[in-house]
Formats: C-alpha cells, structure tokens, sequence
C-alpha cells in the first residue's frame, strides 16, 4: 500500500513514485522508470515530461552505437526547485532547505520568545526571511510546515496552538503565501513526523506519539496515516480522575503530566516518575484501539529516553503490552517530513 497523505487520485501518487524511483537510482531511463513503477509508457511520458518542462528533472543523452538510437538518462535536478521544511514548535523553530534529492542544503534555529499571537507570527515570518534570504529569488519553490495544536490542514488553518494567546483560526498557509510568493502546506507535526517514517518504510499500524513540553499524537492503519482537523488532539484526555491541575483548567490531563518533566536544563526526575505511569496507559489504551503493531515515542524528551526507558518498558510490560516499541531521539524529522510532503504535493500539483 502507498504511504502518501492526501494523493487520493492515482495520477498524483503517480507523479511521486516516478520523482522516487529517479532519486532512488540516481540516473535512470525511461524503460526503467517503466518496469519499476508499472505504468504504462504514455503515463510514464507525460509525467517525465511534465518533470523536465519544470526542470525538476534533468535528461543527459547517453549514444548506442548497436541501435542507433539516443537513449536518454534522467536523474533529479540538484541546481534549482529548492523546497523548505519547517517545525513552528513551542519549543522553537527550526527549518531546512533541500534539494529535491532531500539533500539538506542549509538549517536554521531559533528559540520562540512571544506568548502572543502577533509577536509569535511576527518571530516566525523574521524567522522566514532570513532564511528566503539566504536564496536567490525563485530558487524555492514550495514550503512545508509543521505545526503543533489543532490544525486544518485542508484549509491551512492554525486553530490552536498550544499556550500562545488570542491564537484561533490563524489562516498561516494564506498569510505565508502572500509574504514569501511560494505554495504552502500545512499538516499536523506528529503527522509530518510519522510521514517521514513512512515514505519509505513499510510500516502498517503504528501509532507515533511527539512528547515535548505538549504532547501530540499520529496514527496510520493499513499504512495511511489518519487525517482530520483536531484528532487525536490527546493532551487534554482525563488521565488521572481529579489529578494534577492543567493550564487548560481541567484536573487530570495528560498535560498536566507532560508538561513538568522537562526542566530548563534536565530531566524533571519527580515529574517523569508520575508520567511515567499515565503515559503507559495511554500506549495501552491506543495500541487496543488502533490494533497497533509498533508504537514509536519520539520529540525533545526521547533525548533524556536512557534514563527512564527501562522503567518505561516495566510500567508497559505490567500493562500487558506486546507490541514493538521504539524510543526515537528523531532529529529533525518534523521538518523533513514537512519538506518530504510539500515536494510530494507539488510534483502532483503539477498534473492538476
């Protein structure tokens, strides 16, 4: 089964299996790109086509003196059509600029100061000049975003997002278009995350949890990932009957237990001890729902994952888990699942 979001129609998925199949063997021909993908030699033309009319893909001639003929060799254009992917976490921004190869040709970092609404977009879009600075106009083509909170990611719509004030319904897709001139794709970051996991994995029911400061949740059956605007919004699930105060105003979220583990500069020992046990609870609970093969836990805290990873495990074994479970200090992966999902949604923009 593919691992895409939102390329429902054949000729999309389409599109982004061939930029796959070029990137994966580096300088390929026609005939190959044909065998490998099972279209039929008019899709297969009309998409690469298309490809090198954009110049997302390049042609080199190579002869064949035994036919006559002038096969041509295509590999991904590394020179142009650069693409951004960003992480907008309460935590700080981070982006990187690729090439369509996912080479990663500059990063840039920065903390998150604003509480509120116009000085938090304020700090992001300084963020993103200077990184369209550091390019030439046209050079970046497309940007894609992950966001923590409530997003509506067919709208490009920030609903919520978590602890910044006067923060509802930000149409940050629209906004960041008008300013930097580029299409703009928003998604869910513990979304982005298990996409990246699941571009070219073979993963089939997992469910990926981001723990930071806030805690979110991604789930893909059949290996598709489940989209919907504020699902698997779980931070603010009743946990503990009449337990620990939340910010939201109710007792007992998975919140309230997330929130205090990571200090300033280490692990909060005391706070990850009561974690520890709604957390596991919470896997449980979701790996019944979802029939989950593999649950993956990853974001900030998976960094200090050697000093409660084996008390972990027990609280789960005590539960009766059985499934894999995997602690991931993913770096960047956010990002590079931002980047991955606004190349594949502009290579199938094009057909369209």
């Amino acid at each position: 089964m593919k691992k895409y979001i939102d390329l429902e129609e054949m000729v999309n998925v389409n599109c982004s299996t061939v930029l796959d199949i070029i990137h994966k063997n580096t300088a390929v021909s026609r005939k190959q790109i044909t065998q490998l993908s099972g279209l039929s030699w008019g899709g297969m033309t009309k998409i690469v086509n298309k490809l090198l009319e954009k110049e997302y893909i390049v042609e080199t001639k190579l002869e064949n003196s035994s036919s006559g003929r002038t096969p041509g060799s295509l590999s991904i254009n590394k020179s142009k059509n650069f693409v951004v992917g960003l992480d907008i976490n309460k935590t700080g921004l981070k982006a990187i600029v690729t090439d369509l190869t996912g080479e990663v040709l500059k990063t840039f970092e920065a903390d998150v100061k604003a509480l509120d609404k116009d000085l938090f977009l304020g700090e992001i879009t300084d963020f993103l000049d200077s990184v369209f600075k550091s390019f030439k106009k046209g050079e970046i083509v497309s940007m894609g975003i992950a966001l923590q909170g409530i997003v509506d990611y067919k709208q490009g719509i920030s609903v919520k997002f978590p602890e910044v004030a006067g923060w509802e319904n930000v149409p940050i897709k629209n906004l960041l278009e008008e300013k930097f001139e580029v299409p703009v794709f928003v998604e869910h970051d513990p979304d982005c995350i298990l996409y990246s996991f699941l571009k070219y994995g073979t993963l089939e029911n997992t469910v990926l949890f981001r723990i930071d400061k806030s805690i979110g949740m991604a789930v893909a059956v059949g290996g598709r990932i489940i989209k919907g605007r504020g699902i698997f919004e779980i931070a603010h699930n009743i946990v503990v009957p009449k337990g620990k105060e939340c910010y939201c105003g109710l007792r007992g979220c998975l919140q309230a237990y997330v929130s205090d583990c990571m200090g300033k500069e280490e692990l909060d020992s005391n706070a990850i001890n009561d974690f520890l046990p709604v957390m596991a609870l919470t896997i449980r609970n979701m790996t019944n729902v979802f029939n989950a093969d593999r649950i993956i836990l990853t974001g900030e805290l998976m960094k200090y994952s050697e000093l409660f990873e084996t008390k972990l495990m027990e609280e789960l074994a005590d539960n009766n888990l059985s499934c894999m479970v995997e602690l991931l200090d993913a770096e960047n992966r956010a990002v590079k699942g931002a980047f991955q999902i606004a190349t594949d949604k502009t290579i199938s923009s094009l057909f369209i």
